[in-house]
This record gives structure tokens, sequence and C-alpha cells, in this order.
């Protein structure tokens, strides 16, 4: 197999990329302080969706959660997110059908959460703030924190651009080895 030609296929896994270790990627720990920051919600989170189990992690927090947090996804206000890869803004979870988790577990009243994509462009999570009061968010802060999650979402294809260099190079000692 010649090096040029070698290609990672498939979807990383997020173990693999560090994405469920704790202390979180420093990038998304600034980045959620500073969503913290501006829209002035309750409380923030990078929250990773664990495909393996079926559940949200929250990872990089701000004062108010305990990062390794982890709720069921099925039912989550998020769980659109995972599916459509949009930002989600649910106004009132305390009356939502649903029984959004968040609002049982967290005590939050209402979300606002922006989509991190992984190297394939799927959602692996969601940068997301919580109001404990239920709150309509305006567009301004949905283009913030869109804005926001993209950052992370830089900090993860770039992990994820290593995670493939470290790959390849491991792929070429061994046809080395070969030769």
């Amino acid at each position: 197999m010649d090096i040029q030609n070698y290609s990672v296929t498939g979807r990383y896994d997020l173990d693999r990329l560090g994405l469920l270790d704790l202390p979180p990627l420093k990038a998304a720990a600034i980045v959620t302080e500073t969503a913290f920051d501006i829209l002035q919600p309750t409380a923030a989170a990078f929250v990773v969706f664990d495909e393996g189990t079926g559940e949200a992690v929250l990872q990089a927090v701000s004062r108010r959660f305990k990062a390794g947090t982890r709720y069921a996804m099925y039912a989550s206000a998020l769980s659109d997110i995972r599916e459509n890869g949009e930002t989600i803004s649910a106004t009132d979870l305390a009356n939502d059908t649903c029984g959004a988790p968040e609002y049982a577990m967290l005590g939050m009243g209402s979300v606002l959460a922006a989509p991190v994509l992984g190297p394939d462009q799927y959602p692996i999570g969601a940068l997301t703030v919580f109001d404990q009061r239920a709150r309509i968010w305006p567009q301004m802060d949905h283009t913030r924190l869109e804005n926001l999650a993209y950052l992370i979402t830089q900090e993860v294809i770039l992990r994820a651009s290593f995670a493939t260099l470290e790959l390849m190079a491991v792929e070429r000692s061994s046809l080395r080895a070969r030769v």
C-alpha cells in the first residue's frame, strides 16, 4: 500500500479522540465559559453524545454543573441536534411534552444548543446554555452560540487530523518493516 493512497475510513470514536475524557478539551472549556459570560444563562455546558451508551455527557461546564454528569439521550431536548444537526431552542422544558431529562435532572427551564460536528460533519455533541426559568432565546443568541460551537468543532477536527496522522505513521511504519 502506497502511503500517498492511504486513507482512514469510518467515523471517529469519541473515546479515540479523547472527547469523553476528563478534563475536557481546553478550547471547549474556554468556549463554554465564554458562552456563559456572553449569553448570561444559569449554566452552560459542552455536551458530548455517547452513542455507545445512548447518553449525553456534560464535558466542559460552567460553575453550576459537574463535569461527567450523564443522562439519557432518547427523550432529551438535544436529541434533535443528534438527528438533524440544527440548533435547537426549548423555551419551557417544564411543559415540554417529551419530558426532557434536562428539566428533571438538571433543574433547567429552557435550553439553547448548537451542534458541534465531528470530522465527517456528523453531530457529536452540542454547546448548550440552560436557564432555570422559561426563556425565549433571541436570534442574536442563536447566532452567537452557533459561532462559539464552530470553534469547538474546529478543535475536534484538529484533534481528528492529529489522530489520522498518527494512524498513518503507524501504518507507514508497518509497511517499512515489511520491506
